[in-house]
């Protein structure tokens, strides 16, 4: 039996006595795992301050996932829509890679200066 199995029936037994003894399994358990994670803290500190300056060079931020979002500009949606005009907001975000909330951003605040919402789509003015 794995030891995250072991740790997790040992955690179900220890229900049955209360709630004491459950934090007391969980608490052992992070304890394991400090131990074994203590020789990856100079590693994790190395790939944080690289990320860093990967973010400070190129401008892109973090997701919460950990992996890079391009940044995309209202010129670049409005390149997008001169040679797609009618094109939907999904399809720019997909097309452009970035998230489908960016693209709406921009396309709402360009809204009636920038860009005009038709029914099939989105237009440059």
């Amino acid at each position: 039996m794995s030891s995250r199995k072991a740790s997790q029936k040992k955690a179900v037994s220890a229900t049955k006595r209360g709630s004491r003894a459950v934090i007391a399994q969980l608490d052992a358990r992070l304890s394991e795992l400090d131990r074994e994670l203590q020789g990856m803290s100079e590693l994790m500190a190395e790939r944080r301050r690289l990320l860093s300056a990967r973010t400070a060079i190129t401008g892109e931020r973090l997701a919460v996932s950990g992996s890079y979002v391009r940044r995309v500009t209202q010129d670049e949606v409005a390149e997008y829509l001169a040679e797609h005009p009618g094109a939907r907001a999904a399809v720019i975000a997909r097309d452009l890679g970035v998230p489908l909330t960016n693209i709406s951003q921009h396309l709402h605040r360009g809204r009636n200066t920038r860009f005009e919402r038709r029914e099939d789509g989105w237009y440059c003015r």
